[in-house]
């Protein structure tokens, strides 16, 4: 241990070109005499740092805290608030009130907006991150729903009407494990740009921690990436 040294290295973005680049760090030491490090940076033209509005896409994802949303839209006393210092990262979105009666997802119903960045048209996979919850109501199951831009929105059971019957299945299992229950979803960016994301209610009840978006680089952890950069305007 007293012969290791750690060595930082960071890049001068005002130096790299823009787009898709590559190099090398190269390491010399007595043995082996030179080591060369792979590097790859990817500087967009657009958006700058400063120019920003939302969050961006970076080494393949987007991870976003459930708080840091861009637009709230409420309906009438029907909304989505904030708990503090809930969850496993940073905190929590859910419904008030509790009592409320669920709802048909769509223009003026109550859901949270996150705008994002993304660089590819392509397929991606949506994780939203839940507290683990039953289906309270019996005989009914569960449900959030999900859309982006102006896509109609999907609605999307956490606990379908049987799940406590199914007692053994995997998700029931990994809910427990993980003390959050995962779901995902797959949606299609047809060009890239600035796109909205739309988490809707359906349910009362539902406890939004945190949502992580796969744009082709994600790689698995057991608290999902750190947040992604992000600036509000």
């Amino acid at each position: 241990m007293d012969k290791e040294q750690r060595i930082r290295v960071s890049i001068d973005w005002n130096k790299v070109p823009k787009g898709n680049a590559g190099g090398f760090v190269k390491i010399h030491g007595p043995y082996p005499s030179e080591v060369k490090v792979k590097i790859n940076s990817f500087n967009p033209e657009n958006p700058t740092k400063d120019s920003l509005d939302g969050f961006i896409e970076a080494n393949g994802y987007i991870s976003i805290e459930a708080e840091h949303y861009t637009k709230k839209v409420d309906a009438g006393k029907i909304r989505w608030e904030k708990i503090e210092d809930y969850g496993r990262t940073l905190s929590a979105m859910t419904i008030f009130p509790v009592t409320a009666k669920s709802v048909t997802p769509g223009r003026s119903s109550p859901h949270l907006e996150y705008k994002m960045y993304l660089f590819n048209p392509r397929d991606i996979e949506l994780e939203a991150i839940f507290a683990p919850t039953l289906n309270f109501v019996p005989g009914q199951a569960l449900r959030y729903a999900v859309s982006f831009d102006n896509q109609p929105p999907q609605i999307i059971e956490i606990a379908s009407e049987d799940y406590l019957v199914h007692w053994k299945n995997r998700q029931w299992n990994e809910s427990v494990i993980d003390s959050v229950c995962k779901i995902k979803s797959t949606h299609t960016i047809s060009k890239a740009g600035y796109h909205t994301l739309k988490i809707w209610m359906v349910d009362p009840g539902v406890v939004l921690q945190k949502i992580i978006i796969d744009t082709g680089g994600l790689k698995p952890s057991y608290l999902g990436p750190p947040e992604s950069y992000h600036n509000s305007k």
